[in-house]
C-alpha cells in the first residue's frame, strides 16, 4: 500500500496503489486534512487492487471533509474496486470519471 499526494491551488490529487483498507487510514486522512474547505479532490484508483469497507467509510469522510460532494471525483475504478463502489452505490454519491 502506498499513498502519494499532489496538490496545487485548487485541487488535490490522491493516488492510492495496492489496498485500499483500514491499514490506510492515517495516511489517506493525512492527505486532505489540512486542505482548506473548498479544496477538490481527485482520487486515483488506477493501480488499487482491492478495497473494504473501512476505505467507503475513508471516502466518505473525505467528502465530508470536501463539504460539497461535487469536490471528490473518483477515477480509474476497475476490477474489485469498482466492484464494490458500485454495489455501495457510490456512483449516486461520488462523481466519476
Amino acid at each position: 500500500m502506498a499513498i502519494f499526494t499532489e496538490k496545487d491551488s485548487s485541487r488535490c490529487t490522491v493516488r492510492i496503489r495496492g489496498r485500499f483498507d483500514f491499514s490506510c487510514r492515517g495516511d489517506f486522512r493525512a492527505c486532505y486534512a489540512t486542505a482548506p474547505k473548498g479544496m477538490r479532490f481527485l482520487v486515483d484508483f488506477s493501480e488499487v487492487d482491492y478495497v473494504d469497507s473501512a476505505a467507503l467509510g475513508m471516502l466518505l469522510m473525505l467528502r465530508d471533509h470536501a463539504g460539497d460532494p461535487t469536490h471528490v471525483t473518483l477515477t480509474g475504478c476497475r476490477g474489485q474496486p469498482e466492484q464494490v463502489l458500485k454495489i455501495a452505490n457510490f456512483h449516486k454519491i461520488f462523481r466519476f470519471e
